[in-house]
């Protein structure tokens, strides 16, 4: 047997033929990496999908030809990272329209939240007006709201974007759908708006209503499945791709005559909530003009089952089909999703709810879904927590509960070891917030994090890094449509 050194020397080739080649698929020229976070690691797909950016870091972006779609958001107060304050030379924000991301914002009444989440609203689908930023293609917008119904029930806050300040912008067409047992109440509540706002009742087409809906609706709100859904999984397995709402009924009718009496109440309870909300008239006979499309682009939609008849599970199992319509109609453009006052009906409790999960697969394929989702609440602990670490963007508005606090700084990736964010947050004005970002971008000094840098960048001193664990006091600018959620004071000043 041969040893090593008696091989061949033509059998060890120790050239560097294909090293160019191999240094293509490294995405490097000459190997040389840093450990700090620089432009030149900020990869390009990175640079295109920083859900927020500082204006200076938009126009470097901008000058290496990267689109832009943009929405002014507010402007950056100060940074801060480990106990180190930092001021902008220029201090405007933008909002990357462009690109899927998700957000949670959240403050007790009356701190900004539903100006912020209007303000995003407004950098999303409000195009041709360059002072909120520049949105070539508007997105579709959906916003899910449940809330107190009857006579004393409000109308949701967004719809305030069909009534614009400025004579040179449009207010954005809004469509309100509601429970049809409260369509005349409900008219009555949005009447303020005129016709700048249409109400419609919301109806599903059979044909809307897969396996999916069937599921979410007959198991709504139940952690332990009632006893019928054992019976209703077996005829969908049967059913397989054959499935139609019209089989599906047929074959549900004639199994009933083996049901209990107690499943039988409880099935007929949910086949009547569903029935409330199904159209029966064929679709070859409705006229086109009257079946608008439900999401369009540069169309603010809004689900309002404000409904004394409605409880909160039965709403959540119809905002998880209104999910799912949403994700599968083309728009011709991105999408956005705001979940609105999500204390109302996401709880602790109902963490593994149809809803819930929804929620987290959406946020989870956002980049493949074209999709934006913003949640809005008062109280951050509903959120299930998996929500949280998924969220690409906090935006923290005033509250003083230190529960919330450990709450939320158990989810995010910023240090708030060596400073006193959280006297920040109870000392914040409205409108103003703690933004954490960590993938947005901004103009940082360079000997802040790389020394070396300078020696072959000559007088360049700042360069683009990520935010990263720093976190930013934000003023959110004003809005350019009406804003309806102003408090109601005995005496105006």
């Amino acid at each position: 047997m041969e040893s090593p050194t008696s091989l061949p020397a033509t059998e060890v080739d120790f050239s560097d033929v294909f090293g160019d080649a191999e240094w293509q698929l490294l995405d490097d020229s000459n190997g040389r990496d840093s450990d700090f976070d620089t432009k030149s690691d900020v990869a390009k797909h990175d640079l295109l999908t920083a859900p927020l950016m500082t204006r200076e870091a938009h126009m470097m972006r901008a000058s290496d030809g990267y689109p832009a779609q943009y929405g002014v958001l507010g402007k950056v107060l100060s940074i801060y990272s480990k106990g180190q304050k930092e001021v902008l030379d220029d201090q405007r924000l933008y909002l990357n329209t462009n690109a899927p991301f998700s957000a949670i914002v959240c403050g007790v009444q009356g701190s900004g939240k539903s100006h912020t989440v209007s303000t995003m609203l407004e950098c999303m689908l409000i195009s041709n007006f360059p002072p909120i930023g520049s949105l070539k293609k508007p997105l579709s917008g959906l916003v899910l709201h449940y809330g107190e119904g009857g006579l004393n029930a409000l109308p949701n806050e967004a719809a305030w974007l069909s009534s614009s300040l400025s004579s040179q912008a449009s207010g954005l067409p809004v469509r309100v759908y509601v429970s049809r047992a409260s369509l005349q109440t409900m008219r009555t509540v949005y009447s303020p708006f005129g016709d700048r706002v249409t109400i419609e009742p919301l109806q599903f087409h059979s044909s809307e209503l897969d396996a999916a809906a069937i599921l979410s609706m007959m198991a709504v709100g139940s952690n332990s499945p009632p006893l019928y859904m054992q019976i209703i999984l077996a005829i969908l397995r049967e059913l397989g791709e054959d499935y139609t709402y019209d089989a599906f009924m047929v074959q549900l009718n004639a199994s009933k005559k083996t049901f209990n009496p107690a499943q039988l109440a409880g099935l007929e309870q949910r086949l009547s909530l569903l029935n409330s909300f199904l159209d029966t008239a064929p679709i070859s006979k409705k006229p086109a003009s009257k079946r608008p499309a439900r999401f369009n682009a540069g169309v603010l939609t809004i689900i309002d089952l404000s409904d004394p008849f409605l409880d909160v599970a039965s709403a959540c199992g119809l905002f998880e089909i209104i999910i799912r319509l949403f994700v599968r109609t083309d728009v011709g453009s991105g999408k956005v999703l705001v979940v609105d006052e999500a204390h109302k009906y996401l709880s602790p409790e109902r963490h593994s709810t149809g809803l819930t999960n929804a929620l987290l697969n959406l946020i989870r394929q956002q980049r493949h879904l074209a999709m934006r989702v913003i949640i809005s609440t008062q109280e951050p602990t509903v959120v299930p927590p998996v929500l949280l670490d998924l969220c690409s963007v906090a935006v923290l508005h005033r509250f003083s509960s230190p529960t919330w606090w450990q709450h939320l700084v158990q989810h995010v990736p910023t240090d708030f070891s060596d400073s006193d964010a959280f006297d920040k947050v109870v000392k914040l004005q409205t409108g103003h917030s703690i933004v954490l970002a960590p993938s947005g971008i901004g103009l940082f000094k360079i000997s802040e994090f790389n020394m070396d840098v300078d020696q072959h960048r000559g007088a360049m001193t700042k360069d683009i890094a990520r935010f990263g664990r720093r976190y930013l006091l934000v003023k959110t600018r004003k809005r350019v449509t009406v804003d309806g959620g102003a408090s109601i004071l005995v005496l105006n000043p």
